[in-house]
C-alpha cells in the first residue's frame, strides 16, 4: 500500500471507526478530520493502537513524525523497526526497551554490542536464530524458545527441564532424556506429543491420567488411573475402559449421560449437581421427582419446555430463559423484572411491560432490540445514552442525552445529530 506521509485522519477512507476516545473535540480537525498525531500524543497509546492505525488506514504516521521531528523514540522505538525500518537510527533507537523489534522486523539492523539480551535474547532465538549466540542464552528464561525454534543449540546440561521439559517432548523429542525429564510436572506432553516414550512407573499418574485417557489409552492402567478426579475423560475418550464401581459419580456423572448414557446408573448419579445433564445429553432418563429445579430450571426451558412446571421452576433465578426458549410460558407475575428484563426487551418485546421493566440497568437492551418501546421518561439517560446513539439516533431527546459523558458516541454512530446538542451541554 502508498501511504501518506501525514498525521491527518480522514474517517471516510478508513475501513473501520476509530475508537471513542478519539472522537474528543481537542482531536477533530472537521466532522471527518482527526490529528492523530494529538490523540497518540495525549493518550496512553502503545502497539495495538499503531497496529490499528496501520491495519485500517493509509497513513504513514511514524514517518511523518521523524520527518517532522516529534517522534518519541523512548516510548515507540519498536514503530520505527516495523513501520519504517529504512529510518532506523542506531543511536536513537531505545535498545533497553525494544531490542526485540529490531530482531523481528529488521534482523540486519541488530547491533550486538546494544542488543539487550538479558530481556530480549528470546527474540534472537525466535526471529533470528543465525544471529544466537549460545554464550548470551539466558537457559531458565529461555530454554523454551531455544528448544522451539533452534533444538539443535539445545545444550541438555544447561536446559531447564524442571520448567520446559514439556516444550522437548512437543517440539524436539529426539532431545528427549528420560532422568532429566520432569515427569512430575509434565507428564501429559508424553503422551500426548511422544507415546514411544511413555514409562508408566515414571508417569504422574496422580496428575497427569486424563493425557493418558484422551491421548493413548492404550497405556491405561485401571488400577493407577485416577478416577477420582479424572472419570469423565474415560467416559469421553476412551469408553471401552469405562468402569462402573471404580467412576466418580459425584462429580463426573454428567459426562456418563453425555458420552455413555447407555451405561448411566441412576441411582448412583448426582441429581442434585447433574440433573441438567440429563435434560441435555438423555431426556429420556429424566426422572421429574429427582430433577434439581432450583437449580436447573433453565435447562428445561431450553430443551424439553413440554416438561415445564411452572410450579416447581425457578422463576428467581432462571426467569431469562423462559422468555429466550418458551416465551408461550411467560408469567408476567412470577417474572423476575429486577434481573431479567433485558431478555424480554431482547426476545420477546410484546410481552414488555414499561411499569415492571427494569429501566435502570435493561434501557440500553430497549434501545438495541425494541426501539418502539422506548419511554423517554424512564429510560435511563444518564448511564445509558450511547445505546440512543448507537442503535435509534432518531429517539434522541436532545434535553435528556447525556451530552456531557456520551457525545463521541454522536460523533461516531450519527454526527447529524450533533446540531441537536444544546450550546449550554
Amino acid at each position: 500500500m502508498d501511504r501518506i506521509i501525514t498525521n491527518i485522519l480522514e474517517l471516510d477512507k478508513l475501513n473501520e471507526t476509530p475508537f471513542v476516545d478519539w472522537y474528543d473535540d481537542e482531536f477533530m480537525i472537521d466532522d471527518n478530520k482527526i490529528d492523530v498525531y494529538k490523540v497518540f500524543l495525549k493518550l496512553d497509546v502503545g502497539y495495538e493502537d499503531y497496529e490499528w492505525l496501520y491495519e485500517h488506514s493509509n497513513i504513514d504516521l511514524v514517518r511523518w513524525e521523524l520527518e517532522n521531528n516529534c517522534f518519541d523514540w523512548k516510548r515507540h522505538s519498536w514503530a520505527v523497526a516495523e513501520y519504517c525500518p529504512d529510518k532506523f537510527d542506531a543511536d536513537k533507537f531505545n535498545w533497553e526497551k525494544d531490542s526485540w523489534a529490531v530482531a523481528r522486523f529488521c534482523p540486519d539492523k541488530v547491533d550486538i554490542s546494544r542488543f539487550n539480551f538479558k530481556k530480549d535474547n528470546w527474540a534472537i532465538i525466535v526471529f533470528s536464530p543465525d544471529l544466537l549466540d549460545v554464550n548470551q542464552i539466558d537457559w531458565k528464561k529461555d530454554s523454551d524458545e531455544v528448544a522451539q525454534y533452534c533444538p539443535d543449540k539445545l545444550d541438555p546440561d544447561k536446559y531447564n527441564w524442571e520448567d520446559y521439559s514439556w516444550v522437548v517432548a512437543k517440539y524436539c523429542p529426539d532431545k528427549f532424556d528420560p532422568d532429566r525429564f520432569n515427569w512430575k510436572k509434565d507428564s501429559w506432553a508424553i503422551v500426548q506429543f511422544c507415546p514411544d516414550k511413555f514409562d508408566t512407573n515414571r508417569y504422574n499418574w496422580e496428575r497427569d491420567s486424563w493425557a493418558v485417557a484422551q491421548y493413548c489409552p492404550d497405556k491405561f492402567d485401571t488400577n493407577k488411573y485416577n478416577w477420582k478426579e479424572y472419570s469423565e475423560y474415560v467416559a469421553q475418550y476412551c469408553p471401552d475402559k469405562f468402569d462402573s464401581d471404580k467412576f466418580n459419580w459425584e462429580e463426573c456423572g454428567w459426562a456418563v449421560a453425555k458420552y455413555l448414557p447407555d451405561k448411566l446408573d441412576l441411582v448412583r448419579f448426582n441429581w442434585e449437581k447433574h440433573s441438567w445433564a440429563i435434560v441435555a445429553f438423555c431426556p429420556d432418563k429424566l426422572d421429574i421427582e429427582k430433577f434439581n429445579w432450583q437449580k436447573d430450571s433453565w435447562i428445561i426451558a431450553e430443551h424439553c419446555p413440554e416438561l415445564l412446571d411452572i410450579d416447581k421452576f425457578n422463576w428467581e433465578k432462571d426467569s431469562g430463559s423462559i422468555v429466550q426458549h418458551c416465551p408461550d410460558k411467560f408469567d408476567p407475575d412470577r417474572f423476575n423484572w429486577e434481573m431479567d428484563s433485558r431478555y424480554v426487551a431482547m426476545c420477546c418485546p410484546d410481552k414488555l411491560d414499561p411499569d415492571r421493566f427494569n429501566w435502570e440497568f435493561a434501557s440500553g437492551e430497549v434501545a438495541q432490540y425494541c426501539p418502539d418501546k422506548l419511554d423517554p421518561d424512564k429510560f435511563n439517560w444518564e448511564k445509558l445514552s450511547h445505546f440512543v446513539a448507537m442503535y435509534c439516533p432518531d429517539k434522541i431527546d436532545s434535553e435528556k442525552f447525556n451530552w456531557k459523558e456520551f457525545t463521541n458516541f454522536v460523533k461516531k454512530y450519527c454526527p447529524e445529530k450533533l446540531k441537536l446538542k444544546p450550546n449550554n451541554a
